[in-house]
């Protein structure tokens, strides 16, 4: 019992000390800076010092959809019950994609039904809590509403554990530091990465799931698409088990081709890479603005 009590408190501690409310890390105006190339959130928050010893990978891409629906449009790739909202009096009503207000349109817009905020107050604090609040696009808040990265992408522990979720969504758009991609595609391969603790362990089981040749709309003035794929798509019957317990993850990217809307004009302008660090290109990044696991339940 005395070793059991040591381990609890030990993985813990890691996990207090890796969900610190991130304003203390990055005081003021760090990563809204207003210019492109220092706006990048590079940080892996000690997600990338736990011990992974069990790896299993998935292949989600026949199983992702984005899109960006006009009002009152579907949301591709989502049940019919899932962009439905129901009051406590029963009456439903459809949760639209555009309407993105935090709090205040709670009930009739999707992000700020479907947000972790709104489903744990956890989720409010620290700097990647502009990833929960349900805000997926900019709205004049520009830099404030979402995560600029690399490929080498984000990591973070979630304020509390995983006990249920059917799936999995993130709002974002591309973005290149030069002009002459006005509303071009980006066709990207992702990778999620999601941890589950072992329990009466120091290790985790690292959850690896690709979805790759994502057509994501890029250059779109703040207008931003939703991603999505089901659980039991990817990981089959048994992914209430798998996701129970999943304390962290990993986003990460890579861009496989830039399509320009017109003709473009590469000498111009050059040809942007995912490669913050390479100074011969312009450059490409994902904005991020939400992660969500909507109807999730947590510990």
């Amino acid at each position: 019992m005395k070793i059991k009590s040591i381990l609890i408190l030990s993985i813990t501690s890691f996990m207090l000390m890796s969900c610190n409310k991130t304003n203390e890390l990055y005081p003021g105006y760090a990563y809204d800076t207003g210019k492109f190339e220092t706006n990048y959130y590079l940080e892996h928050n000690n997600v990338d010092q736990i011990n992974v010893s069990k790896t299993t990978e998935f292949d989600a891409s026949k199983y992702t959809y984005i899109s960006n629906p006009t009002f009152g449009k579907k949301i591709t790739g989502l049940t019919e019950n899932d962009q439905t909202y129901t009051s406590p009096s029963g009456e439903k009503k459809f949760l639209e994609w555009n309407i993105d207000t935090p709090i205040e349109d709670y009930g009739t817009g999707y992000g700020p039904t479907e947000n972790l905020s709104s489903i744990d107050d956890s989720f409010k604090n620290g700097f990647l809590s502009r990833l929960y609040d349900g805000r997926v696009r900019c709205d004049g808040y520009y830099a404030k509403s979402r995560v600029q990265l690399n490929k080498t992408g984000y990591s973070s522990f979630f304020p509390k554990q995983l006990v249920d979720s059917r799936y999995f969504a993130m709002a974002l758009r591309g973005q290149t530091s030069c002009e002459g991609y006005e509303y071009s595609t980006a066709i990207t391969d992702f990778k999620l990465t999601l941890y589950k603790h072992i329990s009466n362990s120091n290790d985790y089981e690292a959850y690896v799931v690709s979805m790759n040749d994502i057509l994501v709309p890029s250059n779109t003035h703040g207008i931003s698409s939703l991603m999505c794929f089901y659980f039991v798509d990817v990981f089959g019957l048994n992914y209430q088990t798998m996701l129970n317990g999943v304390v962290a993850m990993t986003l990460t990217f890579s861009l496989d081709q830039l399509i320009s809307s017109d003709s473009g004009d590469y000498e111009k302008y050059g040809i942007p890479v995912d490669d913050k660090d390479d100074e011969k290109h312009p450059h490409f990044c994902i904005m991020l603005y939400e992660i969500m696991i909507p109807r999730s339940s947590w510990r």
